[in-house]
């Protein structure tokens, strides 16, 4: 009997995983569905063309967000309730698309568009987000001051 081969998404259910997600190289195809309603089951043989076409798994990562459990993303928070999915491509920490609905052939297009070759084709210096969550490690570690500790030491200036 043949094993079950790795899944094609990767589900995320909390901010921690969704920013060590998308502070890594790499498109991410993040779909932000309502929990009530569960992830979109229409785009999946589009996602499995795609993925069956990349050589570098790394390069490409298809994730879905209940957007009821997360913070990390403005976008969760507002798609809250809604019934159809909403789809951002992030790459190097930038949102380089934002598709609402499983509109499949604007899916593919732009998944194609932006995912690299492979994903050392990113530099991670060049991540926002990986930057904030750099400075965030080093601030908690205490190798850094916090902003608030800062805005004090302003304070205690004047």
């Amino acid at each position: 009997m043949a094993g079950k081969g790795p899944s094609l998404q990767f589900d995320v259910s909390d901010d921690i995983t969704l920013e060590e997600k998308l502070t890594m190289k790499g498109l991410k195809v993040v779909e932000l569905y309502s929990g009530w309603c569960g992830p979109c089951k229409s785009v999946l043989p589009t996602f499995k063309r795609i993925r069956i076409d990349k050589e570098d798994e790394m390069a490409l990562e298809f994730l879905t967000v209940n957007a009821d459990k997360v913070e990390y993303l403005e976008a969760a928070v507002e798609h809250r309730g809604k019934s159809q999915p909403l789809f951002l491509l992030f790459r190097n920490g930038a949102v380089k698309g934002r598709i609402e609905g499983a509109n499949t052939p604007k899916l593919n297009t732009d998944i194609l568009t932006w995912t690299p070759p492979n994903a050392e084709m990113d530099d991670l210096d060049d991540n926002p987000l990986y930057i904030a969550k750099q400075e965030k490690e080093r601030i908690a570690r205490g190798e850094l001051p916090s902003k608030d500790s800062k805005a004090k030491a302003a304070a205690k200036k004047k």
